[in-house]
């Protein structure tokens, strides 16, 4: 029993006054099945995590949305985070604390939005492309959060994790993880708005990758995502 505590999370999460038996079952449930039933505060429904659970591949890449963060406010679209499916129901990603592990449940249970991207039909040495980028994502596990968005430093924010791990894995992403600052004026605009041109979460949509699940709550409008 110990094993599983240390290998799954466990769900904490519950409205006030949740009956205990309720709690070991959700509990138990989704260490079987990886699937969650109690309420959330967030806009994720119950089929949104379903569907995601029977789609999700390893290797596969996360968009989320957190409509109640700050971060909502200067990051465009309906997606703020990116992060990459590493199998056995966690992801790394890059958060302020750094380069980190995190488990399906914690996503399912926080986010508001969810789409999930793959590698093109017909890629060729596909799997040893998701190889490669997952052995990259852990080799950089425990680096910090790079506030400063500097694309040489060594330090990785959401995104830029996402999109390096692709790349060094030798898979033409189409994306770069902070845009050029060529004038004068731009290179003024670097000081104060460089969040403006690193790579935005929902870019990966107009990248080399294909969508193969969006939750109830996006659609697709002239390759974008957008809130239904």
């Amino acid at each position: 029993m110990s094993f599983l505590f240390r290998k799954y999370q466990i769900i904490r999460n519950f409205p006030p006054h949740y009956p205990w038996y309720k709690k070991i079952f959700a509990n138990l449930l989704y260490w079987i099945t990886g699937m969650i039933i109690h309420s959330r505060k967030n806009l994720l429904t119950q089929r949104d995590i379903i569907r995601a659970r029977v789609r999700l591949r390893r290797g596969d890449i996360l968009l989320l949305g957190n409509l109640r963060e700050s971060s909502s406010l200067f990051i465009t679209g309906p997606l703020t985070h990116s992060a990459i499916y590493v199998g056995r129901r966690r992801v790394i990603e890059a958060v302020g604390r750094g380069v980190q592990y995190n488990g399906l449940q914690h996503l399912f249970s926080n986010y508001d939005t969810l789409a999930i991207l793959r590698l093109p039909k017909g890629t060729r040495r596909r799997h040893w492309i998701i190889h490669k980028a997952i052995r990259f994502a852990k080799e950089q596990l425990g680096k910090p959060y790079d506030f400063d968005f500097d694309a040489k430093s060594g330090k990785y924010f959401c995104t830029e994790l996402v999109n390096k791990a692709f790349r060094q894995a030798g898979h033409n992403t189409g994306l770069r993880d902070i845009k050029p600052f060529r004038t004068f004026f731009e290179k003024m605009e670097k000081l104060l708005f460089t969040v403006r041109k690193i790579l935005q979460p929902e870019e990966f949509v107009r990248g080399n990758f294909r969508v193969v699940f969006m939750s109830h709550n996006l659609r697709m409008k002239r390759r974008r995502m957008v809130l239904t």
